[in-house]
């Protein structure tokens, strides 16, 4: 309806996401499309998904056919980060200490 831009947010059960994602099996329209699942004041809304899952429209923002390969080239830079980052910090806090405490211990 609203293609995710004014939807109020309120608190959903898990049970009630799960069987809305398993109704979603008998939908093919659904396939393709971004559900938007909120609760609604008694007397409000539909008593059941099957009114909503029939009008259900394949989203209409396409998304990037190279967006697993960015995500898994940022995850790559930032684990590479992680790893310089935790390099520089033991050989500029860790071994020194380290050594202090050999000194400390006479282990040297």
């Amino acid at each position: 309806k609203d293609n995710g831009g004014d939807m109020n947010v309120t608190a959903v059960r898990y049970e009630d996401i799960a069987s809305l994602c398993v109704e979603c099996i008998d939908y093919d329209n659904t396939k393709r499309s971004t559900l938007t699942a909120m609760n609604v004041e008694d007397g409000e809304g539909e008593e059941t998904y099957a009114p909503l899952l029939a009008k259900v429209k394949a989203d209409s923002r396409e998304f990037p056919e190279t967006l697993l390969g960015e995500h898994k080239k940022g995850a790559r830079l930032g684990a590479t980060v992680l790893v310089a980052f935790m390099a520089i910090i033991t050989k500029a806090v860790v071994i020194p200490i380290g050594k202090l405490m050999m000194g400390l211990l006479g282990l040297k």
